[in-house]
């Protein structure tokens, strides 16, 4: 076995990718921390040290893979967009961060599958989701003031919409795959569930009298 770091956070980082790898291959009960251990080249004592239990060390698995997803939704660049060029934004973040975070889905399942038992000890998550909520109910209001979306949205039922429609595409792609006799995996094909999603998103945002106006704007460029 190595001998102890002088570099704490390497060591945390090093057990968490490698715990990562082992729960989302196998989920939490076939996960074994000996085995983790090894591939870290550390005692076991070690992992303990840092994470105290098999269940401590899935619980900071779970906070790194839901950072690591927050970090890729962008809700600084997100804000800095008009209203519609933000909420497809946000579209595309989510889609992606799930796309290019395949153990997220794994770990994301296996957890639901234990009803939330071990994420809901973590003190993290609250703190991580509040700004998306918030991002999203910034774009909300905007859109409201600039005459683009209705009023009285729920930014949490936004979130659960155009999540729910990233999730399930990849969470499912295979079975979905071979029920429907479609490829899902292809950029063509992925690019255009975006677009679906997107417009689905941005029909259930926008004012009736957005639309309106952009209809008889588009009738009379046509008249023209």
């Amino acid at each position: 076995m190595a001998p102890r770091s002088s570099d704490p956070a390497r060591v945390r980082e090093k057990i968490l990718k490698q715990a990562t790898e082992e729960f989302a291959r196998i989920g939490f009960e076939g996960a074994r921390v000996d085995r983790i251990a090894e591939r870290c080249r550390l005692s076991k004592n070690m992992l303990y040290y840092y994470f105290k239990s098999k269940e401590g060390l899935f619980v900071a698995v779970l906070e790194r893979m839901y950072q690591g997803l927050r970090d890729q939704q962008k809700d600084l660049s997100v804000r800095a967009s008009d209203p519609l060029v933000a909420m497809e934004q946000l579209v595309h973040h989510t889609f992606l961060a799930f796309k290019d975070n395949p153990s997220a889905i794994r770990l994301m399942n296996e957890e639901n599958k234990h009803r939330g038992k071990y994420i809901r000890k973590s003190g993290r998550m609250r703190d991580l989701y509040n700004p998306l909520v918030e991002t999203i109910r910034f774009i909300l209001d905007r859109g409201v003031k600039d005459g683009i979306f209705r009023s009285q949205l729920d930014p949490t039922i936004v979130y659960l919409t155009l999540s729910s429609l990233c999730y399930h595409y990849l969470s499912n792609q295979y079975t979905l795959e071979i029920a429907l006799d479609r490829d899902l995996g292809s950029d063509d094909a992925q690019r255009l569930w975006l677009d679906h999603v997107s417009n689905l998103v941005l029909l259930y945002c926008l004012s009736e009298s957005w639309v309106a106006d952009r209809k008889k704007s588009q009738r009379e460029m046509v008249n023209s």
